[in-house]
């Protein structure tokens, strides 16, 4: 920017960037809770229909994926204004599509269908697809507002002050897919759940005039002028390929993971074409004159190693957001209901400090530079998984909620000085495309995290449950052996979170301080 505004002014930004960053989060968990009526409402088979529909969360998550991979670029040849409105437009109109996709959009689908195909189609399962794809067009403009607004945040402030801001946003970001599912339940337990989605639209609107006048004084000076649409196109198709290789043994959100523990054939060709992919993406990056992710960026130190450092930071805290619902719903809460529930208030225990946590991480940033608070919040987080690794199945709420605090508090710690040495490193020219880089390794470490505890935890219940289960137990005897059995699966589990977390510590210790 040529000319940032004042504190107060900056400030004003930060928070109007930052709600709709939140809501878009939001969004990403908040159908979990809301499946079981869109399935009702639907009239969707369960025993056919349900993989179907977990494609309302899944692919949400991959075009949220996919948009933070290209779009901050974008604002780099573009401004990041421009750029941030667009994002803005495209969740809205998204918004609207899934609240009203049993109307005219099935309608058109229909229609669509009867001009191309021979055949009745069934009502719901079009209606179902157009909740799909209204899903994946909101989920592309949530997703492109993450970088684009960081990439803000780094033009508005100077280097030695921008950690605590781009601490909030990842913060706030993390916070709101974190408690999603909490919200999508209170909205449908006293509303309809279109409501959620028609509740976005206002606050879109509000946020777009506020920010389009906010923002029109201030002017970017853009240097790349073109875009490597190859390289786009290349790590889309890698990033789908992944989630369809690994996101198959999982749901993200508050309920219980699926006892499902053979992959489906496509899903290891999914990996493979995976790895394939990210190869072809680099080798275009290698020789492209513009190039989507310039790879000479991570000749950087800091931003090569604080990469790192966010890919295992994202393992581990989404093992620890997976599997706190998954032990209150099987060990501690009577009813699914209930656990639901209880699940979103709990994780508030470890989002809200993580938030919060952000502000002084900044603050200590700012001042001693990013190792000694990103080393101090990974000990604290290490402190939390170790309190954690000791939950048993008579471990009450009251025990939890202080245990998550503390691992929040840490990872809050963490993320700032992590998202500024990664945005510091990079060229004013390329602050979109490394903004965008701090959330896609910390997507693709909860990707990984939570596929690989997923199949982990599922083969050890299989054979945990083979081995301590005689073939005359009692339905009490199985309920007791059951409950010890996800008791110990869980541990393990926090025990790999804790062990991904300390692995941090190396690429941490190799940040400069400034």
């Amino acid at each position: 920017m040529s000319n940032r505004p004042p504190r107060f002014n900056r400030l004003l930004i930060l928070i109007l960037v930052s709600v709709p960053i939140f809501i878009g989060a939001l969004d990403l968990t908040v159908v979990s809770a809301v499946l079981p009526h869109v399935i009702y409402d639907l009239e969707i088979p369960v025993q056919t229909g349900l993989d179907d529909a977990a494609w309302l969360v899944s692919g949400y998550l991959l075009a949220y994926s996919v948009a933070m991979t290209f779009m901050g670029h974008l604002s780099d040849i573009y401004g990041r204004r421009k750029i941030y409105l667009l994002a803005l437009t495209i969740f809205a109109v998204g918004s609207y599509l899934v609240a009203v996709a049993h109307t005219w959009p099935t309608r058109f689908a229909l229609r669509a269908h009867y001009l191309l195909s021979s055949g009745r189609p069934d009502p719901a399962r079009i209606t179902l697809l157009s909740l799909i794809v209204a899903r994946m067009i909101q989920a592309f403009g949530g997703g492109a507002m993450v970088p684009v607004g960081m990439a803000l945040v780094g033009d508005l402030y100077p280097a030695g002050e921008r950690a605590k801001p781009l601490g909030m946003i990842a913060a706030v970001d993390t916070a709101g897919w974190a408690v999603g599912h909490f919200y999508g339940g209170v909205i449908t337990y006293h509303l309809e759940w279109r409501t959620i989605f028609w509740l976005n639209l206002p606050i879109c609107a509000i946020a777009f005039l506020l920010i389009y006048f906010v923002l029109r004084e201030l002017e970017q000076k853009t240097v790349i002028q073109r875009m490597d649409w190859l390289g786009a196109a290349l790590i889309t198709l890698a990033l789908t390929a992944l989630n369809l290789g690994l996101g198959v043994s999982s749901e993200t959100g508050g309920g219980v993971v699926e006892q499902q523990v053979a992959w489906p054939p496509y899903a290891t060709f999914a990996v493979i074409l995976a790895v394939f992919l990210i190869g072809a993406f680099l080798w275009r990056q290698a020789r492209a004159e513009h190039p989507l992710v310039p790879l000479h960026l991570f000749q950087n130190r800091n931003l090569s190693a604080a990469s790192l450092a966010n890919f295992l930071v994202g393992y581990s805290l989404f093992v620890a957001i997976a599997n706190v619902p998954l032990f209150i719903n099987t060990i501690v809460a009577e009813t699914l209901d209930q656990g639901a529930l209880d699940s979103g208030l709990i994780l508030l225990a470890l989002t809200v400090p993580m938030a919060m946590a952000a502000f002084p991480g900044g603050w200590l940033t700012a001042r001693i530079g990013y190792r000694w608070p990103a080393l101090a919040g990974l000990v604290v987080a290490l402190a939390g998984f170790g309190l954690m690794n000791h939950w048993w199945v008579d471990t009450t709420y009251a025990t939890m909620v202080p245990h998550l605090a503390v691992t929040g508090l840490g990872f809050g710690l963490v993320m700032a000085p992590i998202a500024a040495a990664v945005v510091d490193a990079a060229p004013a020219e390329y602050r979109g495309t490394a903004s965008a880089l701090v959330i896609i390794f910390r997507l693709v470490g909860m990707t990984i995290g939570v596929s690989s505890i997923t199949t982990y935890g599922l083969h050890r219940v299989e054979m945990l449950s083979s081995r301590l289960l005689s073939a005359t137990a009692d339905l009490v005897e199985i309920a007791r052996v059951s409950m010890e059995v996800a008791a110990t699966v869980i541990d393990e589990a926090f025990l790999i979170a804790g062990i991904a977390c300390a692995l941090a510590i190396y690429p941490i210790i190799r940040l400069r301080v400034h």
